[in-house]
């Protein structure tokens, strides 16, 4: 696996992203990654996708890895979307003869999803992983969440989804003892994600018309899977399809049955980069 890494500006923030191309790529894959998470949890991803001959972009979040000055906070969900932006422009500045499709994880899928809907013009598809289109909470949840940021925008609460990731336990094994993995996010930015975020996608789903591969287990732990076939559904694309997988976790690539997600993957590409 070979990468490159570099740094872009945000406003006032940095970037951290890193690239590999193959010699004569088919095309490219943009990695949208999940909450807490980072860019090194995709190595596989990464190194599958470039034995295939896709070269492959990606980067930390704000806020998460080596990006950003503050760990676990955003000012506005705007600036994940503008990250997306912002790369997926370096990719077509660099290869401008081959297709781009965006493969977003968790709420790295709502950011793809909200791109989409932002800027319907300027990838070749979008491949959404257990997208983050809703989460579970009582209205008194939300409503003192968004009380509580107006007050306390920096107070962190701690990062409960560890558990539920995958039924690998060395997976989460893994996840709960990565340095680069956050402990926690402020109130500030789990409002502007999992509440405006997931409003801004819900509200606006039917102007969504990529070509679309959605993916989503069964026994997600975390985001229902109901949520995927809902906005399914409801989108606009003609060129969409999804696949279930049954009795799968939230990370559907750090199962035991990740190699079929994969191949799922490889094969919905290969019909759009001949």
């Amino acid at each position: 696996m070979n990468l490159e890494t570099g740094i872009i500006s945000l406003g006032r923030e940095e970037i951290v992203y890193c690239k590999g191309v193959p010699e004569k790529p088919k095309g490219i894959v943009v990695i949208v990654h999940g909450f807490a998470e980072h860019m090194g949890r995709y190595t596989e991803l990464i190194q599958f996708l470039q034995e295939k001959g896709y070269g492959v972009y990606g980067f930390d979040h704000l806020g998460h890895g080596k990006s950003g000055k503050i760990r676990g906070h955003i000012d506005n969900f705007l600036q994940l979307v503008d990250s997306v932006y912002k790369i997926v422009q370096i990719a077509k500045e660099n290869h401008p003869e081959l297709p781009i499709v965006i493969f977003g994880h968790s709420m790295g899928g709502l950011v793809s999803a909200a791109f989409g809907i932002m800027y319907p013009d300027e990838v070749d598809g979008q491949i959404l992983s257990a997208p983050a289109l809703g989460i579970e909470s009582k209205g008194t949840e939300r409503f003192m969440l968004k009380l509580m940021r107006c007050f306390f925008p920096r107070k962190y609460l701690a990062n409960k989804v560890g558990n539920k990731i995958s039924k690998d336990s060395g997976v989460i094994d893994r996840y709960l003892n990565d340095e680069l993995v956050l402990k926690e996010a402020t109130l500030n930015f789990y409002y502007e994600v999992f509440i405006k975020g997931i409003n801004y996608v819900k509200e606006n789903r039917k102007k969504y018309c990529y070509p679309l591969l959605l993916l989503h287990g069964t026994e997600d732990k975390i985001i229902d899977c109901k949520l995927s076939q809902q906005f399914f559904k409801e989108c606009s694309s003609q060129d969409k399809e999804i696949k279930i997988y049954e009795g799968l976790y939230h990370e559907l690539l750090n199962e035991p049955e990740k190699a079929e997600v994969l191949e799922d993957i490889y094969l919905w590409l290969e019909k759009r980069v001949k």
